[in-house]
């Protein structure tokens, strides 16, 4: 454990932390004029949020061994849950993917996205960060492709390709020759025939095929897309003004305050508070990349960088799926929708990425 509280603090990249917390007032201001004062999800987004800064301050007092040393423990555990929400949990929105706290659930796959991506950080360490054998190669596709299947199986597509792509990316990132890179294709194709035809529901089939023609079923699977576009679209270059939005505010746009919170800034901010907000987005990754270039230890790079794929890929999926650009799969933009473990989670991805950056 650490114990210096001034050092601590002054190791602490307070840029990045301050770009979080402008990311977490933008979502406040748009859950204000989307929820309030008809629901109360202004009131528990501040309490996650607070939850959040608690985890992310604490996380400052534990030695980059403790993460090296339990790391398996909090992977098993993970996996212990996964399960369990498979053969016990309720189905919520037609997924298995949330533990009951009172009047909230917990997302487990939230959870994963970390514990997978230690875990890699940490066989990598082990491996000497050089993947010469192909058993290394099998073993780290087994440690990601156990939480993804069994996240897949609640089904939950987006969580399930986050891990994906930030785990192939830490292998890739090693040096791999050609013919480990061609069984990573393969594999690929594998697991994408299998989800395919015996994981995806209807439903998600729909969603990508929705996604390759959204003309198809405007008023079925492709609704969400097209009143997406519809509040992008109608913000224009300031947006309509906070709490003025058509399509948020009278309902024409589903999942407003999550999945679309971007659509709902776009219309009430316009274009100049969304190029606002992907700008601090590109801040943040900026100097999220910036501290892994600067790391003092390749287990601390790996792992930073395992962490950077995953904010940067749920705020572009995020954003693309707002636009059209991508299949709508239930990522939130990290900080900025409502949930409190997407919150939660991401300031203790944070929170790690600062412990361990030097």
């Amino acid at each position: 454990m650490k114990t210096s509280v001034s050092e601590i603090f002054g190791r602490i990249d307070w840029w990045m932390v301050s770009a979080c917390v402008v990311l977490v007032g933008f979502g406040l201001l748009l859950i204000y004029s989307l929820t309030w004062p008809e629901d109360n999800r202004l009131v528990k987004q501040l309490i996650f949020f607070g939850v959040g800064i608690v985890l992310f301050l604490v996380f400052q007092f534990f030695d980059i061994r403790f993460w090296r040393n339990t790391l398996f423990v909090f992977y098993l555990l993970t996996l212990v849950l996964l399960i369990g929400l498979l053969i016990f949990g309720e189905s919520i929105r037609g997924t298995r993917g949330w533990i009951p706290l009172g009047p909230i659930g917990f997302q487990v796959a939230e959870l994963a996205k970390i514990t997978t991506i230690l875990f890699i950080a940490s066989l990598l360490e082990r491996l000497h960060f050089d993947l010469v054998k192909l058993r290394h190669v099998i073993l780290l596709l087994l440690t990601i492709g156990l939480p993804v299947g069994l996240i897949l199986m609640q089904p939950d597509f987006g969580s399930a390709f986050i891990i994906l792509i930030a785990g192939l990316v830490m292998i890739f990132y090693t040096g791999l020759d050609r013919k480990k890179l061609l069984l990573l294709l393969l594999a690929g194709i594998i697991i994408a025939v299998i989800g395919w035809f015996g994981i995806l529901q209807d439903y998600q089939k729909q969603r990508v095929l929705t996604f390759l023609n959204p003309q198809s079923d405007p008023l079925g699977a492709g609704y969400n897309v097209q009143q997406a576009i519809v509040a992008i679209g109608s913000g224009g270059w300031y947006g309509r003004g906070i709490g003025l939005g058509t399509q948020s505010q009278l309902d024409f746009l589903p999942e407003q305050e999550t999945d679309f919170i971007f659509a709902s800034l776009a219309e009430e901010l316009g274009f100049v508070g969304s190029l606002t907000l992907m700008l601090i987005y590109l801040f943040f990754l900026w100097r999220i990349y910036r501290s892994m270039k600067e790391g003092e230890s390749l287990f601390s790079n790996f792992l930073i960088l395992g962490l950077f794929v995953i904010f940067l890929t749920q705020a572009v999926i995020n954003i693309g799926m707002n636009m059209g650009l991508f299949p709508v799969t239930g990522i939130t933009l990290p900080f900025v929708s409502y949930g409190g473990s997407s919150l939660i989670i991401s300031f203790a991805a944070l929170g790690i990425i600062q412990n361990v950056r030097s």
